[in-house]
């Protein structure tokens, strides 16, 4: 006790003459004084009571002093981190809100722009198709189907056969409006495609003023479905509106390859034609008029491929929920790594 009520007095004594130099503040510089007055003590103790020396004693203010301010720096440091963590989880959360907006937006755009994609379907045999044919003051001399190859022409420029499936029809509109045609020949196509099928067709235009001279046709897919509609006129009228117009030319046989091209639609299909045309001359063997002109044509089918044309959308909407997911675990993530550190902080 008398060691003690010593020591008490001698540091009283200090601190009082140090005051103008030492600031105490808080809990935390009693705790040091505290601490430092049972160290003094104890080392009173051990140097046979001769208790702590002066210059101890002047350090001791010092000491704590150094303390606070270590204190102070490993707070500060420990606020800085949590700025710089902040930080990054702010940009990781622009990244992430980025791919996320990038992907919605690739897979919303190829949705409206799909790829197209095209399969080969092998068939026996096609369903007939129609022919359109506008001769206009041309007359048609021979129709025949042929199967392999083309046999030599008897008697061209005469009649000939008229062996294939014809219909007829004429413009309903008046005949004195300005309409594209006034007579049509609606013809059977060929069908055998593996029995290399050729559909020939003759035409002989008398009395031709014209510096130039060709037959126009068109073609769609179903030869039966006209023949089934009501009103022939009104179905070429629709089929002029949405089918390309081609011609072969006088003096030439013309051979024409055909390829099916089906594209499926909403609630039905779109069919269309690809055509390979070859010109060939022809050769005539007598004298004739200069103002009569002969025509030959020849449909044939290509090959036995239908070919599908499919709209394919390349970016799968699994991609889109992946890359989300992905986006809401890593910032889940990151906000419970700062929810740690910041709880680390308090305590």
């Amino acid at each position: 006790m008398g060691c003690q009520a010593g020591g008490d007095s001698l540091i009283r004594e200090l601190l009082l003459d140090n005051e103008e130099q030492v600031h105490i503040r808080g809990e935390l510089f009693e705790e040091d004084s505290e601490h430092l007055l049972v160290t003094n003590c104890d080392h009173f103790s051990n140097n046979g009571g001769t208790g702590p020396t002066s210059d101890e004693l002047l350090d001791a203010p010092q000491n704590a002093a150094h303390y606070w301010k270590s204190t102070l720096a490993k707070v500060w440091l420990k606020n800085v981190a949590s700025c710089g963590l902040v930080i990054v989880f702010l940009l990781l959360a622009a990244v992430a809100a980025f791919v996320a907006y990038q992907s919605i937006s690739d897979f919303q755009r190829q949705a409206k722009h799909p790829a197209m994609s095209v399969s080969f379907k092998e068939v026996k045999s096609f369903e007939a198709p129609g022919i359109v044919l506008f001769p206009e003051r041309a007359e048609l001399l021979s129709c025949k189907h042929f199967y392999g190859t083309l046999p030599p022409l008897d008697h061209p420029g005469e009649p000939g056969p008229l062996a294939c499936v014809i219909q007829e029809v004429y413009s309903e509109a008046n005949m004195h409006d300005n309409v594209p045609w006034k007579r049509a020949l609606v013809i059977r196509g060929p069908e055998a495609v593996l029995q290399h099928e050729l559909l020939f067709l003759h035409f002989r235009l008398n009395q031709s003023q014209q510096d130039f001279s060709g037959i126009n046709y068109l073609l769609f897919s179903s030869f039966d479905d006209f023949t089934h509609s009501n009103n022939g006129s009104a179905y070429l009228e629709k089929l002029m509106t949405s089918r390309t117009l081609w011609s072969f030319s006088g003096g030439f046989c013309t051979w024409v390859k055909l390829s099916l091209i089906r594209t499926p639609a909403d609630d039905s299909r779109l069919d269309e034609f690809h055509q390979e045309t070859n010109q060939e001359k022809y050769n005539q063997r007598r004298e004739a008029d200069q103002l009569t002109e002969l025509f030959f044509v020849v449909f044939e089918w290509k090959d036995p491929f239908i070919q599908e044309v499919h709209h394919v959308v390349t970016a799968s909407p699994w991609n889109v929920a992946a890359v989300l997911c992905g986006v809401f675990l890593a910032l889940f993530k990151d906000i419970s790594g700062m929810d740690g550190s910041f709880r680390g902080q308090q305590k």
